[in-house]
């Protein structure tokens, strides 16, 4: 089962069901991407640096889409995914760069607010359990221009973006 994620201010109560199918409630952190710039891993881990930008909720699922298209690997779901880690330097740069300015573009034919698919609630997506949250342009807007800022500084410095995913 899909849990979207959670409202930005608070933690989210999730429902799943047991194996007997009794319904089990714990509350849940909602999953985050978060993006470092630096060197190498070893200075993430040793300096504690804190992310630059931490992308979650329907900001993420609309340019989710534009992820998957800066792929340099064709069918490979887990570049910038909410779950997996991924390092980007080099050319990846100018393709997210390249598509983040196609999300640009895109967003500017939007209404001031529009809703975005997070997911499903059953086992199986279908069009009935589909789950939508409302999702402002301009705030989709900001994430995109601090990430083409994000990426700008990465390749003046030399530095790598790594995206660690919970």
């Amino acid at each position: 089962m899909y849990a979207p994620p959670a409202p930005e201010d608070s933690m989210r109560r999730r429902r799943l069901s047991s194996a007997s199918g009794r319904p089990l409630n714990f509350t849940v952190r909602p999953p985050l991407l978060d993006l470092y710039l630096a060197w190498s891993e070893a200075e993430i881990q040793n300096s504690l640096l804190q992310p630059r930008l931490s992308l979650g909720g329907p900001v993420y699922w609309f340019l989710y889409r534009y992820f998957t298209l800066a792929s340099l690997e064709r069918g490979d779901f887990s570049f910038l995914n909410l779950w997996d880690d991924t390092e980007l330097n080099g050319y990846q740069l100018h393709r997210l760069k390249s598509e983040l300015q196609g999300a640009l573009l895109d967003l500017s034919a939007r209404p001031i607010s529009f809703p975005v698919l997070v997911g499903w609630s059953g086992q199986v997506p279908c069009a009935e359990v589909e789950e939508w949250e409302t999702v402002s342009r301009s705030q989709v807007e900001c994430t995109v221009h601090a990430l083409l800022e994000l990426i700008n500084e990465a390749v003046r410095s030399g530095r790598t973006i790594f995206a660690v995913g919970d």
